[in-house]
């Protein structure tokens, strides 16, 4: 049979070798298996492969690695010691036995500074003329002579008590006391607040009260007992401050005792002389001499 002219090799040309058929490895054989074909390579503008993009990183609270996950404690070695967690509970410092005497020691300097204004502001207490007498058994306390009976003419009736007062003007200055203490310090209540009485100091069986002698009064007694301290605010101190200012020197305040206070209380200290300059004093009278 005579061959086709196309199908005979050109003069001089070799004939095509001959392609071996691959062989493919079975499964198992070294290789997991056949192998994916390669996606074609990416290039990068000067002509190298361009390494393909990582995968995204999920972020979230679940998520290994993000931002909002803390990292895994790391194992502690065996038999060492914990570590110390701060003195806080619930975010709030606990305060340690060093903390509180620090405490303690501050807040005694700020009770000092301010017990220290208030003394400033209110101002010293008003200094008394203490009588240089030895009272006998007819004087009271200050050496005004003792009034024994309730209708003795000498006594007056004021309207700041329940009771009456020594006349002329040991009334002028007790009255003038009674006057300013009940516009400036608290109202005065009459039914609660007394003067002349015969008796002897409270809790002392010879010395007579200077109740005796019409030359002292108790303002609000049931408001302010005897031996209480610290029924009056530091304002109504500081007023009664001003007002003894006004009629020193001869006038005390129960306030101001050494030792058993007695906040009701106010008692001539000065003698006749004294006790008469001020009054004059008060009623805008020309001093004497």
């Amino acid at each position: 049979m005579r061959r086709h002219p196309a199908a005979d090799p050109p003069a001089g040309s070799r004939p095509p070798a001959a392609t071996a058929p691959r062989r493919t490895p079975p499964v198992g054989a070294g290789t997991a298996g056949p192998r994916p074909a390669a996606g074609p390579r990416r290039t990068t503008g000067a002509g190298g492969p361009r390494p393909e993009p990582a995968a995204p990183r999920r972020t979230g609270p679940g998520s290994p690695g993000s931002p909002g996950t803390p990292p895994a404690p790391r194992p502690r070695p065996a038999g060492s010691t914990p570590p110390r967690r701060p003195a806080t509970q619930h975010g709030r410092l606990r305060p340690t036995p060093l903390g509180w005497t620090v405490l303690a020691v501050a807040a005694a300097l700020v009770v000092a500074v301010v017990v220290g204004v208030v003394r400033l502001v209110a101002g010293p207490a008003a200094e008394a003329v203490v009588p240089a007498c030895e009272p006998d058994a007819t004087q009271s306390q200050n050496c005004w002579p003792a009034i024994t009976d309730n209708e003795d003419p000498r006594l007056e009736p004021s309207p700041w008590i329940t009771g009456r007062v020594l006349g002329g003007d040991v009334r002028t200055v007790l009255d003038h006391v009674a006057q300013r203490f009940d516009a400036e310090v608290e109202p005065v209540d009459v039914a609660s607040s007394w003067g002349w009485a015969y008796r002897s100091v409270r809790g002392e069986d010879e010395a007579l009260s200077n109740h005796a002698s019409g030359t002292s009064i108790d303002l609000n007694a049931t408001e302010h007992p005897l031996g209480s301290s610290g029924t009056f605010t530091d304002d109504q101190v500081a007023a009664i401050r001003a007002i003894l200012a006004e009629v020193s020197p001869v006038v005390a305040w129960g306030g101001d005792f050494d030792g058993r206070l007695d906040e009701m209380h106010f008692e001539i200290v000065g003698d006749a002389e004294a006790v008469a300059e001020v009054a004059a004093r008060l009623r805008g009278e020309p001093a004497a001499g």
